[in-house]
């Protein structure tokens, strides 16, 4: 088990690959181990580093070497183009060698002006499963494709191997994520993926609905709002709200961030936590996890919003991804395991959070509400995504329920949610998780979580209207791609 919080804040597993990548000090070791703890094969983590070298790697200047073939193709040869010096991205200078001078109508002998084009690798094959169809132009008018966009490819899962997970899914974005999987995988995986991705846009076009109260039309160009509040959520703000005390004034408790359109930041990041999390808080596996995340991306696009994800999504941390599935059996084995009910809902918890030691003794008995924790955080925050908020799965709810009427009744109520049970940097937990016979997984601080990730990348403008195939048919509204033709 790996604490997040002892004793600083760490960066996640990906920003320490990175850095030791840059430093030159990434072992083999170190690269085992990570790709142990976040169930993604090593292949796939140095692909990543990869990509990340060359999409930050400067242009280079490439000089011929004296031993260089004496030859120089003319403009009109078919293995090399030479354009007008000024369009020219890439200079190479030739040395200058009697036996390597070829007249060119006005220009140099020595020097050749050949011009690269932005998107091109020298020497750097692409992968085998990169897209071979290229994006059409107004794609990039949906903003997905703004930011470092690399190839997506089809990641293998080592945790979802046998069962009826998902051991295959696309790490690209929600543009070309279905399009993807249908190119690359069989016919039956590809329709397991399909079923899970249209269960999360249903879901999505479900919850979008009720908070709006817009019937979902599935037509791009509609314009969506941004409220994703319902009645019941902004009684619940307000609850929450007295019951917190955050620690900035009212009525002006945020500044308002780029996307909080019409309604109180506050209530803003409180429900779309609330309902990212509810997604995924019976998810049983990470590629599940993603999956409904891609669909529930494109369902907002159906309403005219826009979800924004991490970018590295298949290789973050946080619920659903580095969590534990908590079913029926998890919770019988707690139950008949523990005497005490404030143990057993601390070690649940543990399990479907993945909360380090400080934040699950800092939750306080109110953050407890129907389906969800929600509180301020060990060190109380300052703006709106610093907001905790842990959906509960729904086995799990009765044994959060019975501990906090144990603490409240208690002759001298306790304040705190797990007081007692977690112990100094977990060591109570482990032992507990020890009789129990499951297996904490890694413990990481919430912000890290690619929840509040989606908080700090959050926005609500519309986007303009595209008609790029691969999309259309991520949100059902086109027909199939063609498949990646056999080579």
């Amino acid at each position: 088990m790996v604490d997040a919080s002892v004793p600083t804040l760490r960066p996640s597993e990906l920003e320490r690959l990175a850095q030791l990548d840059e430093h030159n000090e990434l072992s083999a070791e170190r690269m085992r181990s990570t790709s142990q703890r976040l169930g993604v094969p090593e292949e796939d983590l140095r692909r990543w580093l990869a990509d990340r070298r060359a999409a930050s790697a400067p242009t280079r200047r490439i000089d011929v070497p004296e031993t260089a073939s004496p030859r120089v193709d003319v403009p009109d040869a078919p293995t090399t183009r030479i354009d007008p010096p000024e369009a020219a991205t890439t200079q190479i200078d030739a040395v200058e060698a009697a036996a390597t001078q070829t007249d060119v109508p006005g220009e140099a002998a020595t020097q050749t002006d050949a011009p690269e084009a932005a998107t091109t690798r020298i020497g750097v094959p692409d992968p085998p499963t990169t897209r071979i169809d290229g994006f059409e132009p107004p794609t990039r008018q949906v903003g997905y494709g703004q930011v470092s966009h690399r190839p997506s490819r089809i990641i293998t899962l080592s945790e979802a191997a046998g069962g009826g997970l998902l051991p295959q899914i696309s790490d690209g974005d929600v543009t070309t994520f279905l399009a993807d999987a249908y190119r690359s995988l069989p016919p039956q995986e590809f329709a397991r993926i399909d079923a899970v991705y249209t269960d999360g846009i249903q879901t999505t076009c479900r919850w979008l609905a009720e908070h709006t109260g817009r019937q979902c039309r599935h037509d791009l160009n509609q314009n969506g709002v941004g409220s994703w509040l319902g009645p019941r959520g902004a009684g619940l703000a307000e609850y929450m709200l007295s019951v917190l005390q955050p620690r900035l004034s009212s009525p002006n408790r945020f500044q308002p961030g780029p996307g909080a359109g019409v309604v109180d930041e506050w209530n803003d990041i409180l429900s779309l936590y609330r309902f990212l999390g509810s997604l995924v808080a019976d998810s049983p596996s990470r590629g599940h996890t993603i999956t409904r995340l891609r669909g529930a991306q494109a369902a907002f696009l159906l309403h005219g919003l826009r979800l924004d994800l991490p970018p590295d999504l298949a290789y973050s941390v946080g619920p659903g991804l580095t969590t534990v599935p908590i079913d029926q059996d998890v919770i019988a084995r707690v139950r008949a395991r523990t005497a005490d009910p404030v143990d057993a809902a601390a070690l649940v918890t543990a399990l479907f959070t993945g909360a380090t030691a400080m934040e699950l003794n800092a939750i306080p008995c109110v953050a407890l509400t129907a389906d969800a924790l929600i509180f301020n955080g060990p060190i109380g925050y300052t703006h709106a995504p610093d907001l905790y908020v842990w959906v509960i799965p729904p086995p799990a709810r009765t044994l959060l329920y019975d501990a906090r009427v144990y603490q409240e009744s208690r002759p001298t109520p306790n304040s705190k949610l797990f007081t007692g049970a977690i112990g100094g940097a977990g060591f109570r937990l482990r032992r507990l998780a020890a009789a129990c016979e499951v297996s904490l997984p890694d413990l990481y601080h919430w912000h890290h979580s690619w929840i509040r990730q989606a908080g700090l990348l959050r926005m609500s403008e519309q986007p303009a209207p595209v008609r790029n195939t691969d999309l259309l048919f991520g949100l059902k509204l086109a027909p199939r791609p063609r498949r990646r033709r056999a080579r």
